[in-house]
């Protein structure tokens, strides 16, 4: 009777402990999509702002195009950026090449004929080739023209369909507004491969799938290869479900659950599933989900079978002793590591993963780049706390986690390193590029208050820089060691500490506060 309590209590903490690794997941998950998709409204929004003022000519192709690569280069999320006017005019910019480091670009001209012009430039912005030839691309007839215009002045989210310059299935963020020209439409290019891509990268179980799903139920991204064979198009949930999703499906092809864990069993076998919506803007709701098979939280190390069915024979065999001991051997290696080395509470790298990333990159600091190291402290979080208790601050330390991450280019490494403490690792062409990219963070942080059960907290953060020096590599036994991360870590926290007593909410690199000044 005893053996069978421990293994009912033990199968329900292995229970538990699936469903909270599968929530902190999703939470994760939606915030991150949040945040990368809001970026593609916010472009909107300035945009229409600037040229309805005029800052921008609603009129000037050229000018637009510096607009538009100036915000290719310090957004990443986006994709492409455009404006299409009601006579046909069209000017457009995006990424391309190998790693998004190149940029095409294409405008349309109707007056006094029709004549397109189609170009490309390399990662260092020089032209390398250019085209003339006819093309019959009409922008009136694209999708965020035709619903824009249906929406006048409102900022609008097409549903997933296929981008007529790159063949890539994607969304466009729009809205119209009318000039000294007559009427035009603004427009963002999100390409959902850049999600597909993020979910890839999420840490799930062998079995598991996490997706995204729009109002519709279109199959947006996936963490693994889709069982169905996808159309032409961007298919349907319904169309590409293994029958662990399918079983999650209502009549209409969207998530019967609409939010929270359900335990379910499909041709006999337990899955767990957690569902999050996530407002990418009012009135549009997607929603991020993540399931598995049980099996995957419970199966033994060859996974071949359960540990709690190999636990009750060796207990039977002689030993109730053995249960904890096999447990905790039984336990996945997976999730092992994945405790070792990420915070709970944001899923980002811990303190030990960061530093150990960090001694790894400082080992072999890369050549002819700037390599920086930034300490963050967010302001007025511990009034949050003290104010509204450890939950609230747990919700805001996860958003924030979340707003940074979403921030980084690729190759950056962030991670919490305890408290409201972050730490990130940037590599870059220059120091100042470095330094831009921090002063980046800073803003998504601050960008807009954090909600936490209804209540709105208006944070920012300080950041010190410190750069690692690649000349100081040495072997020569005289000449000083190698700098560690510790070393730099303590360069990067004396930078803001300094500077968080001359004045908050900004960068400040190494150096830029010194004694002398400090106290005056």
């Amino acid at each position: 009777m005893a053996l069978w309590s421990d293994r009912q209590n033990s199968e329900q903490a292995l229970k538990t402990q699936a469903q909270s690794s599968l929530e902190q997941l999703v939470r994760v998950t939606s915030d991150n999509v949040r945040s990368y998709l809001q970026s593609a409204s916010q472009i909107v929004k300035v945009n229409r702002a600037n040229m309805g003022s005029g800052l921008i000519s609603a009129d000037d192709p050229s000018g637009q195009l510096l607009n538009f690569q100036a915000l290719l280069d310090s957004v990443p999320q986006l994709n492409g950026v455009l404006v299409g006017h009601a006579d046909g005019r069209f000017v457009f910019a995006r990424r391309d090449g190998p790693g998004n480091t190149e940029r095409f670009t294409r405008v349309i001209e109707v007056r006094p004929e029709r004549r397109v012009l189609t170009s490309t430039y390399n990662q260092t912005g020089t032209l390398t080739s250019q085209s003339s030839e006819a093309n019959d691309y009409d922008p009136r007839a694209r999708p965020w023209y035709v619903l824009a215009q249906q929406k006048p002045g409102e900022v609008v989210w097409t549903d997933p369909y296929i981008f007529a310059s790159s063949g890539q299935p994607g969304v466009t963020v729009a809205s119209s507004l009318t000039g000294p020209g007559g009427p035009f439409v603004i427009g963002a290019d999100v390409q959902l491969r850049q999600l597909a891509d993020f979910l890839t990268g999420v840490q799930i179980s062998a079995n598991g799938r996490a997706f995204i799903t729009d109002g519709s139920g279109h199959a947006i991204a996936t963490s693994r290869a889709w069982p169905g064979e996808p159309g032409t198009g961007v298919p349907l949930l319904s169309e590409v479900a293994d029958p662990a999703l399918r079983a999650l499906l209502d009549d209409n092809g969207l998530p019967a659950t609409r939010e929270g864990t359900r335990w379910y069993t499909v041709n006999g076998q337990q899955f767990a599933a957690v569902l999050r919506p996530v407002e990418v803007q009012p009135g549009v709701n997607w929603m991020v989900g993540v399931y598995a098979p049980t099996t995957d939280f419970t199966a033994g190390l060859n996974g071949s079978r359960s540990p709690l069915l190999f636990v009750l024979l060796v207990s039977l065999g002689g030993s109730l002793l053995a249960w904890p001991i096999v447990l905790r051997a039984t336990r996945p290696l997976a999730e092992l590591q994945r405790q070792a080395t990420t915070d709970y509470l944001t899923g980002l790298p811990n303190r030990a993963s960061f530093m150990a990333q960090l001694n790894e990159t400082l080992r072999d600091p890369p050549g002819g780049a700037a390599l920086g190291v930034a300490m963050f402290d967010l302001d007025g979080f511990k009034q949050v706390n003290d104010t509204f208790g450890h939950h609230t601050g747990d919700e805001v330390l996860h958003a924030v986690g979340a707003r940074m991450l979403a921030a980084l280019r690729v190759g950056d490494t962030l991670g919490r390193l305890g408290g409201d403490e972050f730490a990130l690792l940037i590599q870059a062409n220059s120091r100042e590029e470095v330094r831009l990219r921090v002063e980046g963070v800073l803003d998504a942080i601050a960008r807009r208050p954090i909600i936490v059960d209804g209540i709105s907290h208006a944070l920012a953060s300080t950041a010190g820089l410190a750069f690692h020096d690649t000349d100081t590599r040495t072997t020569h036994p005289t000449e000083p060691r190698p700098e560690n991360s510790a070393q730099l870590i303590a360069r990067a926290d004396t930078a803001l500490i300094r500077g968080k007593r001359r004045e908050k909410g900004r960068v400040w690199v190494e150096g830029e506060v010194t004694m002398p000044t400090l106290f005056r």
